[in-house]
C-alpha cells in the first residue's frame, strides 16, 4: 500500500492489516539526567514510509512482550 493517494495501488484490494505482523526494530538513546528514549519502527522501510512510520516513548514504559502474555 502506498502513502501516495494518487498512486496506482491506492485502490488495491490488499488488506490494511496483514496476517503476519511486521518485524519491529527498537533504537534506544540514553540521556544523562533525562529519561532514556526508545524509537520503534518496522524493519525494511525506506523513503517517506521510513520517515513517517515510527513512535518514540520513554524507555521506562517498554516491557518485554513475553511478560505480557
Amino acid at each position: 500500500m502506498s502513502l501516495d493517494p494518487d498512486a496506482a495501488d491506492a485502490t488495491d484490494s490488499a488488506p490494511d492489516h496483514p496476517e503476519t505482523p511486521p518485524t519491529l526494530s527498537m533504537t534506544v538513546v540514553e540521556y544523562s539526567g533525562e529519561p532514556d528514549r526508545c524509537t520503534v519502527s518496522p524493519e525494511g522501510l525506506s523513503g517517506l514510509a521510513r520517515l513517517s512510520t515510527w513512535i518514540t516513548v520513554d524507555r521506562s514504559v517498554v516491557v518485554d512482550l513475553s511478560s505480557m502474555r
